[in-house]
């Protein structure tokens, strides 16, 4: 059951996100429910019972349900690196991307961007493996874009519809990011061909993948494989590596979630098996590539202070 803050927070993103779209109406088709639903929660006159249309809503709207209460820490290296390549995208109305291994804080660290920019004409979407009309259909959802009528409806019509809306809020240096997008299906990948060439110097897009994404891609240019070599051409033929987590990175990362012994700080850093990384000016540092691995630890180390509390205070009672 949501609390009466959780669901004020809920309205909140219906009112930003109106901003965003433009009407209630966009924000009614993103969210799958009708304009009606959302005059009548905003005036507090909704009658049907329980939490399912706010449930619904934040789902849509990237509410963040979770209550484990973990805490991003916005300065340590990979954090600063994404939301660079996201800023200076949008900025200059560039196609780039980032392929990195899983877990290197890719995705949390654009719904930071995200969240802070929502305002601003930043949007995301989260890929699975979708063909290209199941794709462009998201994105049209995503950034308030009519989907024409039909019972199926063209590839071109779609990508002629997100244009004219991309267009549309040109004022906004629109961004669009597109999170795992190695999981796009080779005709859903050529599509950003059409969409570069119709809002080139408008639209700022972020693809980001594991590395897999550019290995992929460089393999099938190799293979003469129909559209990767113009998809590749678009996105500059290079994609931006990450560094993963210093010792100064997980220190920052402990503190900010409560462990702030430097031992212990120290002992999680360990743990996750940093290993050697050499930089481009020839020097080398120890990092974690993988994030998961130290909010595991810390998520641990949290518990035994927590058990450990209060086997004390049971102790005195």
């Amino acid at each position: 059951m949501l609390n009466q803050t959780q669901k004020s927070e809920i309205l909140q993103l219906v009112e930003d996100e109106k901003e965003r779209l433009g009407s209630y109406r966009e924000v009614a088709k993103k969210c799958g429910i009708s304009e009606t639903a959302i005059s009548l929660l905003r005036k507090g006159k909704y009658g049907a019972e329980g939490d399912d249309v706010y449930y619904i809503i934040g789902r849509a709207l990237g509410y963040e349900f979770d209550t484990t209460n973990w805490v991003i820490a916005d300065t340590i290296t990979n954090y600063t690196i994404v939301t660079d390549v996201l800023a200076d995208a949008k900025a200059e109305s560039m196609f780039m991307g980032i392929a990195h291994r899983a877990g290197s804080g890719k995705t949390a660290s654009s719904d930071s961007y995200l969240n802070l920019n929502k305002r601003n004409g930043v949007f995301k979407i989260t890929a699975k493996e979708w063909n290209a009309h199941m794709f462009l259909i998201e994105v049209a959802k995503e950034i308030g874009a009519d989907i024409p009528k039909g019972s199926y409806v063209k590839v071109n019509a779609l990508i002629e519809s997100i244009s004219d809306t991309v267009k549309r809020i040109a004022s906004q240096k629109p961004l669009l990011i597109i999170d795992q997008a190695n999981s796009l299906k080779p005709s859903a990948l050529r599509t950003f061909i059409h969409l570069f060439n119709e809002c080139e110097d408008i639209l700022g897009l972020v693809i980001l993948g594991t590395d897999n994404l550019e290995t992929e891609i460089k393999r099938n240019v190799r293979l003469n494989k129909t559209g990767y070599d113009e998809f590749d051409s678009r996105f500059g033929r290079t994609y931006i590596h990450l560094i993963g987590a210093t010792l100064s990175d997980t220190r920052k990362i402990c503190e900010v979630n409560g462990i702030t012994d430097r031992d212990m700080q120290k002992t999680i850093f360990e743990k996750c098996d940093p290993t050697k990384m050499t930089l481009e000016d020839g020097n080398s540092i120890r990092v974690i590539e993988d994030f998961r691995r130290i909010k595991r630890l810390v998520k641990s180390e949290r518990l035994k202070m927590k058990h450990s509390s209060y086997a004390n205070h049971t102790k005195e009672e």
